[in-house]
């Protein structure tokens, strides 16, 4: 079992390392988690990049974000790639490895290279249950991650909503 991290990142400043969060999830739950997880970030103060596998996917989180909760709301676009790189929304959707400056916070809805994972403090990663080749991919990640020596982090389905994990107290 991993330690848990002891002060938030809000807190410091970023001394290179990266946090990595492997969140379990089913498929047909995974997108709406993500956004819950999007919305703790925000509320923390977090600048938070979702990175997605297309233009579809990020419309369709964007779809997300504007309706999973009646209660809150999420600032948030979706980048294309083409606009400056000056962006002021707290949560970005993009298709793809695309690093924004300030952006503390990757939320993974696609398979993601652990060198780009590298440029953020904290990354959460969803470890989709109901699909092997995903599920493969996780197990390669955690194995990777962990012989790079990054602060790896497993949050099992039973706990994995943002507010619920005991992992997540201090981001």
């Amino acid at each position: 079992m991993s330690p848990e991290p002891s002060i938030s990142h809000a807190e410091r400043s970023w001394d290179g390392s990266t946090e990595l969060y492997f969140v379990e999830t089913r498929s047909e739950e995974q997108r709406l988690l993500l956004c819950q997880w999007a919305e703790h970030f925000y509320e923390k103060g977090y600048r938070v990049y979702i990175l997605t596998d297309s233009t579809t996917a990020s419309q369709h989180i964007d779809q997300l974000l504007w309706t999973f909760s009646e209660l809150s709301f999420v600032p948030h676009r979706v980048y294309s790639g083409e606009e400056p790189q000056e962006i002021e929304d707290p949560v970005v959707i993009g298709a793809g490895e695309r690093f924004l400056e300030g952006f503390g916070v990757l939320l993974c809805d696609a398979p993601v290279g652990l060198d780009f994972i590298c440029r953020f403090p904290l990354v959460v990663h969803f470890v989709i249950l109901d699909d092997e080749n995903q599920r493969q991919f996780s197990r390669a990640l955690y194995r990777d991650a962990r012989q790079r020596r990054l602060g790896v982090y497993h949050i099992p389905y039973s706990s994995n909503h943002p507010t619920t994990s005991s992992k997540t107290e201090a981001i």
